[in-house]
C-alpha cells in the first residue's frame, strides 16, 4: 500500500494526499487540529502538505528533515504554479 501511495504522490500530489488520508492515519497524526488545514493544504499547496505529512511521520516535523521537506515542497508548489502561469501567458 505504501508504494502505491508514493507513486500517486509522484504523479499527482493531490490524488496521493487524498489516498493517504483515506487509507492511513498519517494525515490525522500530522495535522491533529482537525480536517480544515489539511484540506486547505491539499487545495492550495499540495506538495508542501504531502512532504510535511511524510516528514512528520518519518521524523518529527521539527527535525531538520521535516523542515527540509517543507521547504522543498514549497519550492515545488511555486515552480508548478510558475510553469502554469508561463504556459498561460504564452497562449
Amino acid at each position: 500500500m505504501g508504494c502505491l501511495v508514493l507513486i500517486l504522490l509522484g504523479i499527482s500530489p493531490r490524488l496521493g494526499m487524498v489516498a493517504l488520508w483515506l487509507f492511513t492515519d498519517w494525515v490525522d497524526r500530522a495535522f491533529n487540529d482537525g480536517w480544515l488545514i489539511p484540506l486547505a493544504g491539499i487545495i492550495v499547496l499540495p506538495w508542501t502538505t504531502s512532504l510535511f505529512t511524510l516528514g512528520y511521520i518519518i521524523s518529527d516535523a521539527a527535525a531538520p528533515w521535516g523542515w527540509f521537506g517543507m521547504i522543498v515542497g514549497l519550492f515545488l508548489d511555486i515552480a508548478v504554479d510558475a510553469g502554469w502561469a508561463t504556459k498561460a501567458r504564452k497562449r
